[in-house]
């Protein structure tokens, strides 16, 4: 994990916050061990606007396709097996993020470099109101 956080004080549903953290993370986890991927890395960042508390979490798990990613925050879609998970854990993060935080959750396909090599992966974008 890389992270680069300034220093932030949220007002905010902090067990909730943690929980579409942790949802997030969880899916990274997921995807590198479905892709087989060695190098697994995630990046944290957290900074401010002038009316924004912006936090973005990134992976280089390869994304999803668009077809997917339309629909990640749809409850009850998952991609995996029926015993591995019920496709609420995005719904529930959107439903957090925008309905008890006032703010908004979105993902995106991103590439990217990191010392010298371009990876691919999901970026989600957490904006909250100050």
């Amino acid at each position: 994990i890389i992270n680069n956080i300034e220093d932030i004080t949220i007002t905010a549903f902090k067990k909730e916050l943690i929980q579409v953290i942790i949802s997030i993370l969880n899916n990274s986890n997921d995807a590198f061990i479905e892709n087989n991927e060695k190098i697994r890395l995630i990046f944290v960042d957290a900074s401010r606007d002038s009316n924004n508390i912006i936090i973005r979490i990134k992976d280089n798990a390869g994304g999803v396709s668009k077809k997917i990613l339309e629909k990640i925050y749809e409850p009850y879609f998952t991609t995996k097996h029926k015993s591995k998970g019920a496709g609420i854990a995005l719904y529930r993060c959107e439903e957090i993020i925008s309905k008890h935080m006032n703010g908004k959750i979105e993902s995106i396909n991103r590439k990217y470099y990191y010392e010298r090599n371009e990876y691919k992966g999901l970026e989600t974008i957490i904006t909250l109101p100050l």
